[in-house]
């Protein structure tokens, strides 16, 4: 009787283990293909079906084509996701995040490797590949499609690695085992029935547990491994990298600041979100201001924006703002003053003591901001530009004020932007609290 019961009590173990385990899986990769589909998805809203066009006729020589790079190249570095691509209605690569300098119109992998779900966004529907095999990593593709007037003008294709499936191997190793072990008990030692007993139950409460973490923190968790541990390995490998010539070592101290930053920015909106205060530390504003626009060399050249930097009378300045800090409202301000001239222009960046206070003005010539937005410019999901959020300005204007300081926004149509950073200074040493 007692080996009957153990019997029925190891075959429910082991159909519980299978179920858990699937109803696991099926969460996970459901989220997974949630989470690509809804990137792919947002890319392709925020296409121009004008830009497909001229990177179809003009090539690399059109502005298009750059828009649409940039986007591409931003949103794989931001993702973290393998790839990111245009594909046109002919099924040519118009633009590839991962090759972002070839612009030869060669018809798309995903044409064979994910023919339905291609065959489906140009159609007008966003889909998911099943798995597939490319350059030796197994990869899945949300492909969405950008419409003009209800007609598909191309479509957009995000690959990503479904990391799911490690995870769920080495869970149905263990499920695998402990039911092997559970059965083994019966035949060998009855009084093993309590152990497999015990060990069930802990791994029922590991799986309700996560599946409750799962349905209730889907966001931090997506924070936690889609920023956070690609950015470790980014910084990792670039730490990897810093063993080169000057210029390799610079590169990889850029990108080794830049994630740090990533990294603390997350870390802040979640820390605003919830209403945090933010951290006290100091910093020397004038380093950083260097350090972001070293930082932002290429892209002003890119842009064919000239950098006119008027220098004040003091060659550092000590504020109760950390230096992640600063980069980042330095880094918003001067990103918006650039997208503010997309035909190139100037960016004047001045700084002075005024008062015990450091200010920094950073101006450009673009075309300003209407009075009607310029009231409430700095308010969240308020912005000039068309797939802006307006979170940059409100981030910076938070930080000013955590600091002591604030910031100031002046603007008129046809006559530029310029924005002024006040940041009380303090002693070196002294405490910001």
């Amino acid at each position: 009787m007692t080996v009957a019961l153990a019997a029925l009590a190891a075959l429910a173990t082991v159909a519980a283990c299978w179920l858990a385990w699937a109803r696991v899986r099926d969460a996970i990769v459901t989220e997974f293909e949630q989470r690509i589909a809804g990137i792919a998805s947002t890319a392709a809203a925020q296409v121009s079906p004008a830009a497909i066009d001229e990177a179809r006729s003009r090539g690399e020589e059109g502005g298009g084509y750059l828009a649409l790079q940039v986007q591409l190249v931003t949103l794989r570095t931001a993702t973290g996701v393998a790839d990111a691509s245009l594909v046109d209605t002919t099924r040519a690569t118009l633009v590839d995040a991962r090759a972002p300098d070839e612009t030869e119109r060669f018809t798309t992998p995903l044409d064979s490797l994910a023919r339905g779900a291609l065959d489906a966004a140009l159609a007008g529907r966003a889909a998911v590949s099943p798995d597939y095999t490319y350059g030796g990593a197994t990869l899945r593709a949300a492909i969405a499609p950008v419409l003009r007037d209800r007609r598909v003008a191309g479509a957009v294709a995000v690959e990503a690695q479904p990391a799911y499936r490690e995870p769920l191997a080495a869970l149905a190793r263990r499920l695998a085992l402990i039911a092997l072990l559970s059965l083994a008990a019966i035949a060998v030692f009855t009084v093993l029935l309590v152990r497999i007993t015990v060990a069930s139950t802990r791994l029922e409460r590991r799986l309700s547990r996560a599946e409750n973490l799962a349905a209730m923190g889907r966001l931090t968790a997506t924070l936690a491994h889609e920023i956070k541990n690609p950015l470790a390995i980014i910084r990792g490998s670039a730490e990897r990298l810093n063993r080169g010539d000057a210029e390799q070592q610079r590169m990889a101290t850029f990108v080794i600041e830049e994630a740090d930053r990533l990294s603390h920015t997350v870390a802040r909106y979640l820390a605003f979100a919830r209403g945090d205060e933010a951290p006290r530390e100091h910093g020397d504003a004038l380093a950083a201001l260097a350090s972001t626009l070293a930082l932002l060399e290429v892209e002003l050249a890119g842009r064919h924006v000239v950098l006119e930097r008027v220098r004040g009378p003091v060659d550092s300045a000590t504020v109760a703002l950390d230096p992640e800090s600063l980069k980042q409202v330095y880094l918003n301000l001067l990103l918006n003053a650039i997208e503010a001239m997309p035909d190139g222009g100037r960016v004047r960046v001045t700084d002075r003591v005024a008062g015990g206070a450091l200010e920094v003005e950073i101006a450009d010539d673009g075309a300003g901001i209407p009075p009607e937005l310029l009231r409430r410019i700095g308010e969240p999901f308020v912005t000039s530009k068309a797939q802006g959020s307006g979170l940059g300005l409100f981030l910076a204007r938070r930080l000013a004020q955590a600091a002591g300081g604030d910031l100031a926004i002046r603007s008129a149509p046809g006559r530029g932007t310029t924005c002024t950073l006040r940041l009380p200074r303090v002693e070196p040493g002294r405490s910001g609290g």
